[in-house]
């Protein structure tokens, strides 16, 4: 279980993983993730097709990579 306050996309989200999956999307498999798989400082989801990469730094969900697999 991680714990977060509030959930950001980065700018390389914004700018290269958008167009491919919607952030409505993004948020709907982070909170319906129980237990993301931990990948060095950083965390990982596969879900549904979906691929999520993301940090937690300060209670910040930064969303780094979302990609459709």
């Amino acid at each position: 279980m991680v714990y977060f306050t509030e959930i950001q996309p980065t700018d390389h989200y914004l700018e290269e993983h958008e167009k491919d999956v919607p952030w409505d999307k993004v948020v709907e498999i982070i909170f319906t993730t129980k237990n993301p798989k931990k990948k060095g400082d950083k965390f990982e989801i596969e879900k549904d097709g979906y691929y999520i990469l993301f940090e937690i730094k300060n209670n910040i969900l930064y969303v780094i990579n979302a990609k459709k697999l």
